[in-house]
């Protein structure tokens, strides 16, 4: 069995493998366009609560309430700052889970080339279309499983954070738990390129499920860092890949993939 430690060292891997000319290109096609829909939706969001927020500042003192004009125009313009900075936090949280289904076909992509990169089997033939048809249907399936379980674990979680004394807890299991979910997300990119089942992927997963979890735990704590979380997950895609072809796949590597550093 791996130890959960040794995620660390995949996703170290990783961000070399991400600097390799033949993966270099695939690595910055999903991270720009991750980059042009955060800031893209950022923008939008920023601009309009900013320019609702400033139609207060239209308000006009007269008289003897005129003294409250500057202080009402320095609260708007802190308010407006406050909303910027809160609004890339609220995006930075969420952002990463809510790109993987849009970002799917880009991730598959990449996680192709690695195996390519990697494997000395060649990869089942497929067009793009289909593959890009598979990888949608692929996360549409996940996030069913993922989804109806989060529930009954939440559930969970509202009831430990009740109990007076172990309601500590409630805050650990659920980072566990979302820490199990990346690492399957990521880790099944590898098992999608060979077209395994959903079921037999995570079948497979329990032969080494603490390197599951420390993969995936690595991973979200990565997330939870505002902008680190647009560049990590191509270097997550490739770590799960690494970790699927060499712990899981049973497939045979090609001699300078078993070399490499």
């Amino acid at each position: 069995m791996i130890s959960a430690f040794s995620a660390f060292d995949y996703l170290q891997r990783a961000a070399r493998l991400a600097r390799d000319k033949s993966i270099l290109p695939w690595v910055l096609v999903p991270m720009l366009f991750n980059l042009l829909l955060f800031g893209t939706l950022y923008y939008l969001a920023g601009s309009s609560l900013s320019a609702w927020i400033s139609s207060w500042g239209a308000l006009s003192f007269t008289g003897f309430w005129a003294f409250l004009e500057p202080v009402v125009d320095f609260l708007i313009g802190a308010a407006v700052l406050l909303l910027w900075i809160l609004l890339l936090a609220l995006f930075a949280s969420v952002f990463t889970i809510a790109v993987q289904l849009v970002a799917a076909p880009f991730m598959g992509l990449l996680a192709e080339r690695v195996d390519q990169r990697l494997c000395a089997t060649p990869l089942p033939d497929e067009s793009i279309t289909a593959m890009i048809f598979r990888t949608l249907k692929r996360e549409v399936r996940k996030t069913w499983d993922w989804l109806w379980r989060s529930l009954l674990v939440l559930l969970v979680v509202l009831v430990v954070s009740l109990i007076p004394g172990i309601n500590i807890l409630a805050s650990a299991i659920w980072f566990l738990w979302s820490g199990w979910l990346l690492g399957i997300q990521y880790i099944d990119y590898g098992a999608d390129n060979r077209q395994v089942s959903f079921a037999d992927m995570k079948r497979r997963l329990q032969q080494q499920r603490w390197l599951v979890l420390g993969f995936g735990c690595c991973v979200l704590a990565l997330t939870m860092i505002p902008l680190v979380n647009l560049v990590i997950m191509p270097v997550a895609v490739i770590a799960g890949v690494l970790i699927w072809v060499e712990q899981l796949s049973g497939l045979p590597l090609k001699q300078q993939a078993v070399t490499a550093d």
